[in-house]
């Protein structure tokens, strides 16, 4: 019998994924190992949006944006410098004068070497700049501040994505454990089966073709538990990597079908008054348009003045020798000024006005990204009521075939123990019952994984 189990759309889905308080104990550390007792899909969400790496990097751009506030705002507070410096001129520069300077009886055209250095000058110097005007630069504190609300923004979008990943990866667990208890009793039950035809194989009640029969199935039913065994495993590493986790880190969960809210009345899907703005991503762009039409207002605010107050204070000294450098009271000599600067830009090569043109497309750009997400979204939203509705009803018709399929083999069993039914359709029975549970167990992990992609569609997966 061929492997089915969960492994095609369970399995597919897990590696696609790979590219705390109630019951749950808290995280320990054993031997740098970190080990999770008890934890719910809540708490494992939340583990995530603490550990996981993109959640991690998403909060580093927020810190970033928050820097480029600071950033911005420098260029408005007064910038202030210092500086100081002394030189040992030990072979000072002349220049060369006419000669008559000294002696007004010098020939003409003759000149003299005069310096003009002593052997040690020094100077200090504190210069002050505060701007007084610049329209683009109060625009531009203003946009730094949305810029800062744009990476927020991008945070709650990795939140989103960690939690929807995490959701499918423990869901993975969860229907592959239980599948894993349900295979192990069926083993048992059909090792005891083999068994006791065996001893009546040998007491000459039956064939040997049915003992061989029943060995194949049986076989085949113990290669299906060893891959489910491995598949469980892999599901329980890719929901370590969701979380954060490393491979030898431990988790253990504690909710399982029973207790994961599974009715259909909870599954019910709806679209009535679906607003966009509640996708993270709508609302991302919007903020992302308000930057744009902000960087077209600031091209124009470019072609005012700016107007800076500027202050200096400084003092100069030199001296023949250099213990009197250091005699500040008596050979340093100092001056400062007050003013204003302005700066009118004239022309600049159209440089701004290309950078306007630039800044206008990127709004085109962004209202027509706008649009198509709006539409898409609208799809996106649909296509998943549709497949969670597909999802469930295929669920209940599962379940409905397999309890069938559970019946028909109690009573094929029953028909055979009692020498009126063939080993032949035990052999059936067993066979249509596992091919039924593994049909209940993929569309029971599809349906969970509808419901995680309708919740992030509707962008409610945060709130559940």
């Amino acid at each position: 019998m061929k492997f089915h189990l969960l492994s095609f759309s369970f399995l597919g889905l897990l590696l696609g994924a790979v590219g705390t308080k109630a019951l749950a104990q808290p995280a320990a550390l054993t031997e740098d190992r970190v080990v999770l007792q008890n934890f719910t899909l809540k708490q494992c969400i939340e583990y995530a949006l603490s550990h996981a790496v993109s959640v991690k990097n998403a909060q580093v751009d927020v810190e970033t944006a928050k820097a480029q506030v600071g950033l911005v705002r420098a260029d408005g507070l007064p910038q202030i410098n210092a500086n100081a410096a002394m030189t040992a001129n030990f072979k000072p520069q002349v220049a060369l004068f006419p000669a008559q300077f000294q002696d007004a009886n010098a020939p003409l055209g003759t000149f003299v070497p005069i310096t003009f250095q002593p052997a040690f000058s020094g100077n200090y110097g504190v210069s002050a700049t505060q701007l007084l005007f610049d329209g683009a630069f109060f625009l531009g504190l203003k946009a730094a501040t949305v810029y800062q609300e744009l990476s927020q923004k991008g945070l709650t979008r990795s939140k989103i994505d960690v939690a929807a990943a995490v959701s499918k990866a423990y869901y993975g667990v969860v229907v592959g454990v239980e599948r894993l208890v349900l295979i192990d009793n069926n083993y048992q039950r059909l090792e005891v089966l083999l068994r006791e035809t065996r001893a009546l194989n040998q007491q000459g009640f039956v064939e040997k073709i049915d003992v061989d029969r029943l060995e194949v199935t049986f076989n085949n039913l113990k290669i299906e538990k060893q891959k489910l065994e491995r598949l469980v495993a892999l599901s329980e590493v890719l929901l370590k990597f969701q979380m954060g986790l490393r491979e030898e880190d431990e988790i253990n969960i504690s909710e399982n079908l029973q207790n994961l809210q599974l009715a259909q009345t909870a599954w019910e899907a709806k679209m009535d008054n679906f607003d966009p703005m509640q996708r993270i991503e709508y609302s991302a762009l919007e903020t992302q348009r308000e930057l744009d039409r902000m960087n077209i207002r600031r091209n124009t605010l470019e072609y005012l003045p700016k107007l800076n107050l500027t202050l200096a204070y400084a003092g100069i000294a030199g001296r023949p020798a250099l213990g009197e450098m250091f005699q500040f009271g008596q050979h340093w000599f100092s001056f400062g000024n007050v003013g204003l600067s302005l700066q009118v830009p004239i022309f600049d090569g159209l440089r701004k006005k290309y950078i306007g043109e630039q800044r206008r497309l990127a709004l085109i750009k962004t209202e027509n990204n706008m649009q198509d997400l709006r539409r898409g979204i609208g799809i996106e939203v649909k296509q998943a009521v549709l497949t969670l509705q597909n999802a469930v009803d295929n669920m209940a018709i599962q379940q409905k075939n397999r309890e069938l399929a559970a019946e028909v083999a109690r009573v094929t069993k029953i028909k055979y123990k009692e020498g009126v039914g063939s080993n032949i359709e035990v052999v059936t029975a067993e066979n249509e019952l596992k091919t039924t549970e593994t049909n209940y167990y993929n569309a029971l992990y599809e349906a969970l994984v509808a419901k995680v992609d309708l919740d992030k569609a509707q962008g409610k997966l945060l709130e559940n």
